[in-house]
């Protein structure tokens, strides 16, 4: 199973919203975990506080540049188009490494379709009786929401826009954690936009 990672908050953040003017043992401020739907704006784009899973979805792990990612989501909805479970269904990527940190050939991405109503028996198996892909559950974390419009080779300008935890700072609340997981979400569905009419929802989740 996916869980969230150790440190990620996932209970109700109504539970732990700290006192206005808390501050630290250096007597430095804290920052605040906000309310949920809070909204925080920097610049042209908004963050709303969200929490996001739990999920249950079919999953294939893709190894390598994130420019090879079409052959790993060609193999996974040929699979779940066999199982009869793509059609209408939410299509989630789970980022795991930054490429400005670890080599191309290395970096570990999650194609993820959604199957809320399904568990882990509808799968077809293979003649050695084992998954060839896996079942599991993502989230819940808590995590700022933000949408990237556009093309999709422009999407690392948004997560270095959306990184950057000035306005975060400024409103007292608690900032994304700068290191992955993210959660990609495909609003507009893969390969049925245009270059430049891709949507979609990045989920941060806080430290």
């Amino acid at each position: 199973m996916c869980s969230a990672p150790r440190g990620y908050r996932s209970v109700d953040p109504e539970d732990l919203v700290k006192p206005e003017g808390m501050r630290g043992k250096d007597g430095t401020e804290m920052s605040a975990t906000p309310l949920r739907e809070t909204v925080v704006a920097a610049g042209q784009r908004t963050f709303t506080f969200v929490q996001f899973g739990p999920l249950p979805v079919i999953s294939l792990r893709h190894v390598g540049s994130f420019r090879t990612l079409e052959r790993t989501w060609r193999d996974l909805t040929g699979y779940t188009d066999a199982c009869g479970l793509t059609r209408g269904a939410q299509l989630i990527g789970v980022v795991y490494d930054d490429p400005a940190h670890v080599p191309a050939d290395l970096l570990r991405y999650d194609a993820c379709v959604a199957v809320p109503g399904a568990g882990p028996d509808v799968l077809p198996r293979l003649p050695g009786g084992e998954l060839p892909v896996r079942y599991e559950t993502l989230g819940p974390v808590w995590a700022w929401r933000t949408t990237h419009h556009g093309p999709l080779d422009s999407l690392s300008d948004t997560y270095r826009r959306s990184l950057d935890s000035t306005a975060f700072q400024e409103q007292g609340v608690v900032a994304p954690c700068p290191r992955p997981p993210f959660y990609e979400t495909y609003r507009s569905g893969l390969g049925t936009a245009t270059a430049d009419e891709s949507w979609v929802d990045l989920h941060l989740p806080v430290p």
